[in-house]
């Protein structure tokens, strides 16, 4: 096989560095591009649970305005028509909470009741009155309370919702499991042929007083009626997707749907304008769903614009423009590179020639560049500087030379600047830096400045070429978003301080009256009302704390040092020794590798990991907790393992997500939160969780941290 002769190799090489360049800059700038998409997609995610939770929000306000309501009846012998106006008037519902199309009280009629029913609303004022639909039934409901009781309301007067089979269904689950329910999609009786909207009712039980409610059965015997309200879906939901610049065109589509798919006629509600067409392709739209009390909704949502406008290409055009640049530059100084490797006969002259022709073609790619590009020989001077590095500082090329272009760099700048270019220079290696360079105008404009050694054909060291990039902007967005992280975690610290403080009031109110009361008023209702008050004050508190948590987890709460982990572990479990001796708790956790981090974030990681292991114990082993580790490559993987209840393997992503929680325990210092706080120090020390089963059964959480 013929070896190709050193002229072909001065052909190829330059063409093959040049092929090479480009195909890397291309890789490099598809890479550039799926990482903004990326970014943008998660963007859209977080936004769309963010309207999930707006949601579940707003039902959960409704559950507690109907429980008012069942309050009323507990609290009252009877409840007639005027106390139940003056009630619904006092909550001023259409004033706070969007989408109540009433509140009312639906009664339960035996058919032997249904007569003398009748008569005693008729007797009340209402001559016509009577229970609709007509017509023999096992029992009847109807709708006596509707407030306000007027309007489209007047329509659904002695309705008998349990005549109809998907209202008739959520009625008997809020009756037999004694909570809320959510009925699905039906059509109001309030409803006329104008602005006609789907519509949905959320029911809960009242029974008469003093009656056991223990059993089903006792609940079914027990059963006075129903407090309930209809929703209007488009007023319910109206207004949760924001619109781009206070206009009318929103950036995400909102449908709802009821059941755990997106079928057209379960749709409740739909943002888009009528006559929208849904696009073709299905890549801009996310579907998540929400679960009211197993009542599920299907929300979709479809991506318009962009939550923050257009995608920002400016540092893909950069990597591709410099990459694009880069490997031109380096095809043109390779081949002339090897085309000046002549014979020794034409050398003299030919390298002279040579020499001239190819400084002339440098200093014209040079100034046609559009980057600061300047040269430096071996005595670290620079003797060559572009035009538009000339154009930029305003100066000419007698006053760069030398040391003179130093005389534009900020003065904060300069020593640093000055050590960087020192210590590259005098070992031959690359560097990047990056200082504010004064422009013609006097304003400071931030560069980054890259620069690499130059070799002669026979291998001696000639100096160093560097080109700087205006980089302005980009520090500008970078300072613009530390300024807003700062602000945002001021803000977190005193709302959290603000909230916290109503919280503790709550708890300390509720035990004084508790102490304070007289044995005779302390009956049952009252230690239990109390009991609730405490109960949600201290989860409020515990949500509070965590929330605090979570936002300022990505940053050092302290100055990072290496750290024992052994002793962080020991005052956790001296702090928790009443939850170990509780549970007879045992802790392994010998030569462990110490951690690079600060030590708050240090003690949230591991404390977080304890209080689930000591809460998720399982209920016949005694909690055997094993903590490991192991350093390699400068990073410390730890093991936290327990035999406790373990988490399935469909579960082992979502328990990271911010409120998730596996539904095992109604602890009221579970925030969902904890698992999510792990997470994000962990990724903000450029590291991963995960979960695995221990052998043996329960749960190993994985992470790693510097060593």
């Amino acid at each position: 096989m013929k070896l190709p002769s050193k002229r072909h190799l001065r052909l190829i090489l330059p063409w093959l560095a040049l092929l090479l360049g480009l195909v890397g800059t291309g890789l490099l700038s598809y890479s550039v591009k799926l990482d903004i998409e990326r970014d943008k997609y998660r963007q859209f995610a977080f936004y769309c649970d963010g309207v999930r939770l707006k949601i579940a929000a707003r039902l959960d306000t409704h559950k507690q305005i109907l429980l008012s309501g069942t309050a009323m009846f507990d609290a009252s012998q009877t409840v007639n028509r005027q106390e139940w106006h003056s009630f619904v008037q006092r909550l001023r519902s259409d004033e706070h909470f969007n989408g109540v199309q009433g509140l009312g009280f639906s009664l339960w009629i035996l058919p032997e009741q249904l007569a003398a029913h009748q008569a005693k609303i008729r007797a009340e004022g209402f001559p016509e009155y009577t229970v609709r639909p007509e017509g023999k039934r096992d029992a009847y409901t109807s709708i006596i309370f509707l407030e306000p009781f007027s309007g489209r309301n007047l329509r659904a007067f002695g309705y008998d919702m349990y005549s109809e089979t998907v209202r008739r269904s959520a009625m008997e689950q809020a009756r037999d499991e004694n909570k809320a329910s959510l009925s699905g999609k039906v059509t109001l009786v309030q409803e006329t042929d104008k602005n006609k909207q789907a519509g949905t009712l959320m029911y809960i039980p009242v029974y008469r007083k003093n009656q056991p409610v223990d059993t089903v059965e006792q609940r079914r015997s027990a059963l006075l009626g129903w407090v309930y309200s209809p929703f209007r879906m488009t007023d319910l939901l109206d207004k949760l997707v924001p619109n781009i610049d206070g206009n009318t065109t929103a950036h995400v589509h909102l449908r709802v749907y009821d059941g755990h798919s997106a079928k057209a006629e379960k749709l409740l509600y739909n943002s888009a304008e009528p006559g929208y067409a849904e696009p073709p392709h299905p890549a801009s739209m996310i579907e998540i769903e929400t679960v009211f009390n197993g009542t599920a909704w299907t929300l979709q949502f479809e991506k318009i614009a962009d939550i923050e406008g257009i995608y920002d290409y400016s540092k893909l055009w950069i990597v591709l423009g410099g990459g694009a640049f880069s490997s031109f530059l380096l095809f043109l100084l390779l081949r002339s590179y090897l085309n000046m490797s002549v014979n020794a006969n034409k050398m003299a002259h030919g390298l002279t020639t040579q020499l001239r022709e190819s400084e002339q073609r440098f200093r014209l790619m040079a100034d046609s560049a559009p980057v600061l590009i300047w040269l430096a020989g071996t005595d670290k001077l620079c003797y060559f500087f572009n035009k538009v590095w000339l154009d930029f500082t305003g100066r000419t090329l007698e006053q760069e030379q030398g040391n003179g272009w130093a005389e534009g760099v900020h003065p904060d700048d300069y020593q640093r600047c000055l050590d960087t270019y020192i210590q590259a220079f005098d070992r031959q290696l690359g560097f990047s830096m990056e200082y504010r360079l004064r422009r013609y105008d006097g304003e400071y404009r931030w560069l980054i400045d890259t620069g690499r050694p130059r070799y002669a054909d026979n291998h001696i060291f000639v100096g160093y070429i560097g080109s700087c990039v205006d980089i302005t902007e980009r520090k500008q967005i970078e300072n613009k978003l530390a300024r807003a992280h700062a602000e945002l975690q001021q803000f977190t610290h005193i709302a959290a301080h603000h909230l916290q403080e109503p919280a503790r009031r709550l708890v300390s109110f509720a035990q004084r009256l508790r102490t304070h009361l007289p044995q005779a008023q302390l009956n049952e209702d009252t230690a239990t009302s109390l009991g609730f008050i405490e109960q949600g004050a201290t989860r409020q508190s515990a949500l509070i704390r965590d929330i605090q948590l979570y936002l300022a987890s990505d940053q050092p709460r302290g100055a990072r040092d290496k750290i024992a982990v052994e002793d962080v572990i020991t005052k956790l479990l001296q702090q928790k020794e009443s939850a170990m001796r509780e549970t007879g708790a045992r802790v392994d956790c010998n030569a462990l590798c110490p951690a690079y981090i600060d030590l708050p974030r240090l003690k949230d990681i591991f404390s977080i990991l304890l209080d689930n292991s000591l809460y998720y114990c399982h209920l016949k082993l005694t909690p055997h907790i094993q903590i490991s580790s192991e350093l390699k490559a400068g990073r410390v993987t730890y093991r936290f393992a327990d035999n406790g209840i373990g988490i399935p393997a469909e579960y082992r992503e979502r328990v990271f997500g911010v409120f998730e929680r596996l539904q095992v325990h109604d602890n009221q210092d579970s925030t969902g939160i904890g698992l999510a706080i792990v997470r994000r120090v962990v990724e903000s020390c450029d590291g991963s969780v995960s979960l695995q089963e221990t052998p043996g059964g329960g749960t190993t959480v994985v992470f790693d941290l510097p060593g």
